[in-house]
């Protein structure tokens, strides 16, 4: 009979810490104790507690608190694991290396997995660090920046720019993500990418063709675009599509190393499509916006004031 009390005594206990776990989520961190001190000064009055009392107790009673001790050991266990967690959650953060082109400045990273990432003058980006983990990830803050990805399916390749994300596996592409501009724009040259937003996916890109994401209205637009190639784009060349005469004079300044004032405020929302390289003279350039819109301009150093 004695025997039938201890197992029932000892099968009522397990159920009872059976219900406790139901009742604990390990997802949510908790800490019970105010410092690590009172944690192991409770810790030891309690098993201290239960050392006396199973030399005291009788054989069913022995049963009782060796399951209760290890209700008490377990979950002071899962509280010290989960406080680590936490800990550990909260004090790893992800490290990014940033870079930047200077004004005249043609940069080119090479990244630890052989991809390479060139930066066109004012473009900046942020490397993840250390780099390859379960993704390979990038983030475009402004500027145009060309992208020849080293071919890894293991670990996608992740360039967010805004609220956009592109994802490839190996493959050449180009973002331009100009804060004058409504759109940020993905050109893929070869290969395939993906391109999402926080919510949705916004379409896959295949060569020659270019996705326009409007930052303010959220919109996409999918369409055919050969307007570079690797090697113009890398030889310097630029190709504006209807962009304002603000964001013209931000890219040719920063090509050329020069400023570009407006007499007229007005003249900053005229609209411009313009081809031009690095290689060619700033005047022939600015000649071009003669033709287009009737401006004139006058250079003292390395300052451009545009008039009508």
């Amino acid at each position: 009979m004695a025997k039938k009390n201890v197992f029932a005594e000892r099968r009522k206990i397990e159920q009872q810490a059976e219900a406790w776990f139901d009742r604990t989520h390990d997802d949510i961190p908790f800490e019970t104790f105010a410092n690590e001190q009172d944690k192991l000064r409770t810790g030891e009055e309690m098993l201290g507690e239960i050392r006396r009392k199973i030399n005291r107790q009788k054989l069913y009673k022995l049963w009782r608190n060796v399951a209760a001790a290890a209700i008490i050991v377990i979950s002071v266990g899962t509280w010290a694991y989960r406080n680590q967690q936490s800990s550990n959650s909260s004090t790893i953060t992800q490290a990014w290396d940033s870079y930047a082109a200077k004004k005249s400045e043609f940069k080119k990273i090479l990244l630890p997995d052989s991809s390479v990432i060139y930066l066109r003058p004012g473009a900046k980006v942020a490397v993840a660090h250390p780099f390859k983990q379960q993704t390979r990830q990038v983030k475009l803050e402004t500027g145009e920046v060309y992208f020849e990805v080293s071919h890894d399916p293991a670990h996608p390749f992740l360039v967010t720019t805004g609220q956009i994300t592109t994802q490839v596996l190996g493959t050449k592409f180009i973002i331009n993500n100009d804060p004058l501009l409504a759109d940020i724009r993905v050109a893929l040259l070869s290969g395939k990418v993906a391109v999402r937003s926080q919510s949705t996916a916004l379409g896959v890109l295949l060569p020659n063709q270019q996705l326009s994401f409007n930052r303010y209205r959220e919109t996409v637009k999918l369409e055919s675009s050969k307007a570079y190639t690797s090697e113009n784009w890398l030889n310097g060349e630029y190709v504006l599509e209807d962009v304002p005469l603000k964001s013209f004079a931000e890219t040719f300044g920063n090509a050329f190393s020069m400023d570009i004032k407006f007499e007229q405020k007005a003249l900053e929302k005229l609209h411009v499509s313009i081809q031009f390289n690095k290689s060619d003279r700033p005047q022939s350039i600015l000649n071009q916006l003669k033709l287009i819109h009737g401006l004139h301009y006058q250079i003292k150093d390395k300052e451009v004031i545009l008039m009508k």
